[in-house]
């Protein structure tokens, strides 16, 4: 039994002094064997300069929760390559003080606990928690694949008023996540097009965006062969602001009697029809009934999905001048001037045929980004809050 137990703490060069615990603390004292010589990085034999003993944390063991490693340090010095370097036994990250086993199971942690609660299952604090899981994540995540692109999703996320605004850009078919940076600006994406080469630029065929005039010139300037995508959720999504701005008119414009029908009523006009309670199915109908306006918003509503549901492009654009037509022939002027947006968007939103791309994938991976800097009690760093993401994107990591 000691002998397995010492299986856990053997290194090359190191001999185990001893092992002992008091029950919740345990520490393991290794010695370096000094019949030997340690061993530059270029393979050659170093002189012993000095031997110091140093501290680091481990593992929990059994019921031990605290366990240190005590070791003999060990500064070599070698002739070839004029440098001093110092051995370390069971991987020892010197700089944090930790076996990178030990690191590497907070880390894990840091993935499925908020940050606070990590203290809970390892003797660790939140800080040193977030410092060993930015340690891992920077020295052992791939980095991103930019070749044979194909296609490639932008957007914007906001992280509150302390965060701002995030651009983030992902890989239309796998998700991956290739860029975050600050802003929703031409220069967010700048640094993620520097990165780029020739060859990896040409292969990006499609970019899917919002209408934002910021990302269209950015992807214009870096990639002018690409076709550009409007994405599907993001006109919906206009449009339902389109709903709630007539239904804000028509209850301006309503009686103190007709008020009654409209007042509450705006998530049940931009929920889904399958989402709705009964009661809230009942409600919307008795509405769209007494309103004409907001009758005819609902209808193009469900009429404008439809656009996105066809192969072929002459189809679409079929669909698309038709839907146009209707929402002008309203006489509703919220609904004239989005249709005369869609019109001139026309050829960005029949793309989708040949691509085949929308923004789910980020939309989805927006809940993942709540999800982190909740998690991590709010992350002001950019660059660890882009490890973060990039660990969650990948399916294999």
């Amino acid at each position: 039994m000691k002998t397995k137990l010492q299986a856990l703490f053997q290194s090359e060069g190191y001999r185990i002094e001893m092992i002992q615990s008091n029950g919740q603390v345990a520490q393991a004292t290794l010695s370096w064997d000094k019949r030997q010589k340690p061993r530059c990085s270029c393979g050659k034999k170093m002189r012993i300069n000095r031997i110091e003993r140093q501290a680091a944390s481990d593992l929990p063991l059994g019921c031990a929760s605290v366990v240190v490693v005590a070791y003999d340090g060990v500064q070599g010095f070698c002739k070839i390559c004029q440098v001093y370097e110092t051995r370390r036994p069971l991987e020892i990250v010197p700089n944090h003080h930790a076996t990178l086993r030990f690191m590497r199971h907070v880390s894990l942690l840091c993935r499925w606990l908020p940050v606070s609660r990590v203290c809970e299952v390892v003797p660790v604090t939140p800080s040193t928690a977030a410092r060993y899981d930015r340690y891992i994540l920077k020295t052992e995540l791939p980095d991103p694949c930019l070749d044979d692109l194909g296609a490639i999703i932008i957007d914007e996320k906001h992280l509150g008023k302390s965060g701002g605004f995030i651009t983030l850009v992902l890989n239309a078919r796998s998700g991956e996540l290739l860029h975050l940076a600050e802003g929703r600006s031409q220069e967010s994406l700048d640094g993620f097009f520097a990165k780029l080469t020739d060859k990896q630029k040409a292969a990006i065929l499609a970019v899917a965006i919002d209408r934002s005039n910021a990302y269209r010139c950015a992807v214009e300037s870096h990639l002018p062969h690409a076709q550009i995508v409007f994405d599907k959720f993001h006109l919906i999504a206009n449009f339902s602001d389109v709903i709630d701005a007539v239904r804000r008119r028509s209850y301006s414009q309503a009686s103190e009697a007709d008020r009654a029908f409209i007042k509450g009523q705006r998530f049940n006009l931009l929920r889904n029809a399958e989402n709705l309670s009964e009661k809230g199915r009942n409600e919307l109908q008795t509405l769209l009934e007494a309103n004409a306006d907001l009758s005819a918003a609902y209808v193009l509503k469900d009429q404008l999905k439809e656009i996105w549901t066809y192969t072929y492009t002459a189809s679409a654009a079929k669909a698309l001048t038709r839907w146009v037509e209707m929402a002008v022939a309203t006489g509703i002027r919220e609904l004239g001037r989005f249709a005369k947006g869609l019109e001139r968007a026309k050829d960005e939103i029949l793309a989708f045929c040949k691509h085949r791309i929308t923004s789910a994938k980020i939309e989805a991976f927006n809940g993942i980004v709540a999800r982190v800097v909740r998690n991590a009690c709010g992350l002001s760093n950019l660059d660890y809050l882009f490890l973060k993401l990039r660990q969650h994107s990948l399916q294999k990591w």
